[in-house]
């Protein structure tokens, strides 16, 4: 999913690079004078993450402030508040952590995060584009401050540690809009649930300085770009490297100096803490020297011996792959060839039947100082599979892509699979006859899905453990027939971009509540003013003097399109 990109490393609170903000919270606690009894205080990190988009190179924004809400009395403990500039399109998947700290006990049921919507603030670049979208242009949406609800709740103990995610849903098709008046903001945000493990979270490299370390060896205590210290626990497997020279070179632990400049690459223990898995460091004059790559990230693209691999900051390298190179799935199976007579420990043959663009892989490295870096091992932690679906076989397979460019890969259902259409997992099927239904009923409209993929070691092969039905945005459209609240239903017309053949759709709207209700914005003069439009609104705004329409839509197994999203431009 990961295209990529340049990113320069820097230590200012305007970095780019970041999608994936991880904030953990400080607040202090405190009790009466006359009493000296003090809050309890637990441990917890909040993470706001985002999902990917193939649209976007860069949408970079501020996110100024982050605080929990009491369940109990509704009060606010503040997180995080600054000027941290993050891009929400580098990481997926990947926290970007502020502060690891402690929070007063109890159980909290919402978070806030405010961004700042002032559109001088941001940079937006389309993908695959050298100019980013003029400041004038940009208008947003609402208020710029976004209350989550938590569920499950977040329950912060004195014993224990847990964490809370949010993600920024750049896959939401309301997100950013390109219209005839400007680019339109409506930023989605919505709360993503914890893996079973803390240690399961994937986090950013923290870039600093090193505030001071302890005479044991085992922590390093960091004052990060945003202004918070974190702190590390190291032990012998950690590795160092010391970045003054330049390609770099061994360090080792005693080489760090407060005030020197550092990176970390880090994971989430199960308990709360931090530990260091590789630390780079050098003089504050020497900070460019720290590397914009580590050996985790996407798969961007597969050969017969080497892969390369795209790292949160959107630095591609390419990783060789020898037939001793073992290839494993979330350290639990191991890949084996499929092809008859060929060792199991042929890495160069998995790599090229089951190793995919957008795989999440962690890599291990032969010498990871040289200058072609070798694999002697890969972990592929996510395996996915997105875009066009051609076909399914109820009850047996599903096939991704398309025939035209003979790209088809066909996955067997897993015993697990079930599907939904996007955001509504509450309403997950293991009817894979209605999920062909579905497909069937798009009518020629393409249908896009993301799969999450699991190793069959019997087979051996990948299979598909879930489909998630993505809204599919239509070509630009006019109304030919307005919508009328008796049929629920309007007619748009377009030019279908492959055939340049002219095409007539019939899409339904729903006003039902919960997720199946179609989001209706209408862009006027003044999007803030205009905003969203309430159903009353509908038959008036969706008719066929309007100049255009943007409709998204996802398949039923009826024959209708549903909308699932429509921005209008009014003729006024």
């Amino acid at each position: 999913m990961n295209i990529p990109r340049k990113s320069k490393v820097s230590f200012g609170l305007g970095l780019t690079g970041i999608a994936t903000l991880a904030l953990g919270l400080a607040c202090g606690g405190g009790g009466s004078n006359a009493t000296l009894t003090s809050t309890p205080m637990g441990t917890t990190n909040v993470l706001v993450t985002d999902a990917p988009s193939d649209n976007w190179s860069t949408v970079q924004v501020q996110v100024t402030d982050v605080i929990l809400v009491n369940q109990a009395d509704q009060s606010q403990t503040s997180a995080f508040h600054g000027d941290a500039t993050v891009n929400l399109v580098d990481l997926d998947s990947v926290g970007d952590l502020l502060a690891n700290a402690q929070v007063p006990v109890g159980i909290y049921d919402k978070v806030i995060v405010k961004v700042n919507t002032d559109p001088t603030t941001m940079t937006l670049i389309p993908e695959g584009s050298p100019t980013a979208v003029l400041p004038s242009t940009i208008r947003v949406v609402g208020g710029g401050i976004f209350t989550v609800s938590l569920s499950p709740v977040l329950n912060v103990t004195a014993t224990g540690s847990n964490a809370v995610q949010v993600d920024f849903d750049l896959n939401h098709p309301m997100f950013i809009n390109q219209t005839a008046r400007g680019t339109v903001i409506n930023f989605q945000v919505k709360h993503k649930p914890n893996p079973t493990l803390l240690h399961m979270i994937q986090l950013h490299r923290n870039l600093g300085t090193v505030t001071s370390t302890s005479t044991s060896g085992a922590s390093l205590l960091m004052h990060t770009q945003y202004g918070r210290d974190l702190t590390f626990t190291t032990d012998s497997s950690t590795l160092f490297y010391d970045a003054d020279t330049h390609p770099f070179t061994a360090g080792s632990f005693s080489g760090l100096v407060p005030a020197e400049a550092v990176m970390v690459a880090s994971r989430l223990q199960d308990d709360g803490s931090l530990y260091a898995v590789r630390v780079w460091y050098c003089s504050a004059a020497n900070a460019a020297n720290l590397p914009a790559w580590s050996p985790e990230g996407h798969v961007v693209s597969v050969g017969s011996n080497k892969m390369v691999v795209d790292n949160a900051d959107g630095h591609p390298r390419t990783i060789f792959i020898d037939n001793s190179t073992s290839i494993t799935y979330q350290n639990t199976a191991t890949l084996t060839n499929e092809t008859a007579g060929v060792p199991p420990t042929d890495g160069q043959a998995i790599l090229a039947a089951d190793m995919r663009h957008g795989f999440k892989v962690s890599v291990a490295l032969a010498d990871p100082l040289a200058a072609n870096l070798h694999a002697t091992a890969v972990n592929i932690e996510r395996a996915v599979d997105s875009g066009a679906i051609a076909s399914s076989i109820p009850t047996v397979s599903m096939t991704y892509g398309q025939p035209l460019l003979a790209n088809l890969r066909t996955y067997p259902y897993s015993p697990a699979f079930s599907w939904w259409y996007y955001e509504q997992p509450s309403a997950a099927s293991t009817d894979t006859t209605a999920f062909n239904a579905a497909l069937l009923g798009a009518d020629g409209t393409r249908v896009n899905g993301v799969s999450d993929l699991v190793w069959n070691s019997t087979t051996p092969a990948w299979n598909a453990n879930n489909a998630i039905m993505l809204p599919v945005s239509l070509p630009v459209a006019t109304i030919t027939t307005a919508y009328t609240t008796a049929t629920g239903t309007m007619a748009i017309a377009y030019t279908d971009p492959v055939t340049l053949s002219p095409v007539t759709k019939t899409v339904a709207l729903s006003t039902a509540t919960g997720g199946g209700q179609t989001v209706v914005m209408k862009v006027g003069t003044d999007v803030a003013a205009t905003g969203l439009d309430a159903p009353t609104q509908w038959a008036t705004d969706l008719i066929p003097s309007a100049l255009a329409v943007w409709v998204s839509v996802v398949p039923e197994a009826s024959g209708n399109l549903a909308a699932y999203s429509v921005v209008v431009v009014p003729a006024n």
